[in-house]
C-alpha cells in the first residue's frame, strides 16, 4: 500500500506540472496536442500497466481527471469548478453532459473514491 500511496503522490505531482504546462499553451493561444499527451500518460502508466493491477490503473486515471482538470482551472485562473463547452478534448466533450447536470462534487466525488479505493484494494 505504501508504494501505491507514493505512486500517487507522484503521479499527482506530475499531473499539477503537466496542468501547469498547458495552462501556459493556453494563455499563449497555442494548441493542446490532445493525442501526444495520451500517449504521456500511457508511457508513465506502463509499468503500472506491465503489473496488470488494472484497478490501480482505473484509479491513476481517475485521479489524472481530478488533478489535472482542477489544476488547470486554477492556472488558467478560472473557477476551480470550471467546466468548458468548446473543449477539444474528447473525454471532456463525452463527459460534458454528465458534468454540468451533476455538478464538480459528485463527479469529482466519484474519481476521488475509485481513487482511493485501487490505492487500498
Amino acid at each position: 500500500m505504501l508504494v501505491k500511496f507514493l505512486v500517487v503522490v507522484l503521479f499527482t505531482a506530475v499531473n499539477i506540472a503537466h496542468a501547469y504546462h498547458d495552462s501556459v499553451r493556453i494563455k499563449a493561444h497555442k494548441r493542446i496536442h490532445h493525442g501526444l499527451n495520451s500517449l504521456f500518460y500511457i508511457l508513465l502508466l506502463a509499468p503500472v500497466i506491465l503489473s496488470k493491477d488494472w484497478f490501480f490503473v482505473i484509479g491513476l486515471l481517475s485521479l489524472r481527471r481530478v488533478v489535472f482538470d482542477t489544476a488547470l482551472n486554477v492556472f488558467r485562473g478560472l473557477r476551480f469548478d470550471y467546466i468548458s463547452s468548446t473543449t477539444t478534448s474528447i473525454i471532456d466533450r463525452l463527459s460534458y453532459k454528465f458534468q454540468a447536470k451533476f455538478g464538480y462534487i459528485l463527479y469529482y466525488g466519484i474519481f476521488i473514491l475509485i481513487t482511493i479505493l485501487s490505492i487500498l484494494l
